[in-house]
């Protein structure tokens, strides 16, 4: 199947998929309290990495300063002109806006992606526009959840049934007893990525030995956490 996920910091990775590279939420300057960034040194270190080379399409889940950085994007541009820029809301002349319900994009003949407008976790975001994605080529879905609010029914109607292949979430929806719940009933992954969690020195908050502690608890057939800057798993 030819699938690679390398991770960025915190909620960041790219997929390399055939002839496919998709960076999604890969690209962030600003360290949110008890969460990690790229800093200029990782940026560098990102930009000369194998794994981030030619993008097809950078993808934002949201605008978000630990999920998006318009000073990073810029520089990715100017070095891949030709990448096409997917977010939700309206940061460059050149970008792909999503909005409404449920906008797609194709690539290439063979990779599918439809947005799905999904509510943040937290109260105090539900206005902010947010959006998720499922990807499908030769029949392989893969889930991207960005920050959706844990077991929101918007997500469950964006699943809708269809069959998870892998699902990539944030490590609340193992670590909350609902979270997981909605994993194994609603989602039903074949595989499960775990990530958006903060490298060693920033993690004030212990989410890091919390997701370790919780990867036991989730009934999925495979689970996997990200917990390293440019880590690289390959199904």
């Amino acid at each position: 199947m030819e699938l690679f996920i390398t991770a960025s910091v915190n909620a960041g990775i790219s997929l390399h998929w055939g002839a496919h590279q998709v960076w999604c939420d890969a690209l962030h300057d600003t360290r949110v309290p008890g969460l990690s960034t790229l800093t200029p040194e990782r940026f560098r270190r990102l930009l000369a990495h194998p794994a981030f080379q030619g993008p097809e399409l950078l993808f934002f889940t949201h605008c978000h300063p630990d999920h998006y950085s318009k000073a990073q994007v810029q520089e990715v541009r100017r070095r891949w002109p030709s990448c096409f820029l997917a977010l939700p809301e309206q940061r460059e002349t050149a970008q792909i806006l999503l909005q409404g319900e449920s906008p797609g994009l194709r690539l290439g003949t063979d990779l599918v992606i439809r947005f799905r407008r999904l509510p943040h976790e937290g109260r105090q975001y539900a206005a902010v526009p947010h959006y998720g994605a499922i990807l499908e080529r030769e029949g392989f879905r893969i889930l991207l959840a960005g920050d959706c609010a844990i077991a929101a029914q918007e997500l469950a109607d964006f699943v809708d049934g269809a069959s998870i292949d892998l699902a990539v979430l944030p490590f609340p929806w193992i670590t909350l007893p609902r979270g997981r719940a909605f994993v194994e009933q609603v989602i039903r992954p074949g595989r499960l990525l775990i990530h958006h969690l903060p490298l060693p020195e920033d993690d004030t908050y212990g989410y890091r030995p919390a997701a370790e502690a919780a990867l036991g608890k989730v009934r999925v057939p495979e689970v996997q956490l990200f917990n390293r800057a440019f880590q690289e798993i390959s199904f």
